[in-house]
């Protein structure tokens, strides 16, 4: 009877201290978890800051004005005049006038 006892209570400990330690490593992967949470979180806080700033510098960089003196200062180009206008309307019969076919 005694023996019957003393291995029932071998197997208890046993089993308790088996989940003690699957319980810690719970515990443990837990806490990693949430720190890799937290630094995903950072890093995305960091990454929209950073496309949030590269997004107003790229409608800077596009603005017509900017556009505008690059094309005339380093470009050399400047607007056009009247008469180098061609609208739709009047490309068939200036087509028809200076021979051009297509």
């Amino acid at each position: 009877m005694k023996t019957r006892f003393l291995a029932l209570w071998t197997v208890a400990v046993v089993a308790v201290a088996t989940a003690f330690v699957v319980h810690l490593a719970i515990r443990f992967e837990n806490v990693r978890l949430g720190y890799e949470v937290g630094a995903a979180r950072k890093q995305q806080r960091t990454l929209l800051e950073q496309q949030r700033k590269l997004g107003v510098e790229a409608a800077t960089l596009r603005g017509s004005d900017r556009v505008e003196t690059i094309a005339q200062r380093l470009l050399g180009m400047r607007l056009p005049t009247s008469d180098q206008i061609v609208t739709l309307d009047d490309a068939a019969p200036r087509r028809a006038l200076s021979g051009a076919t297509q």
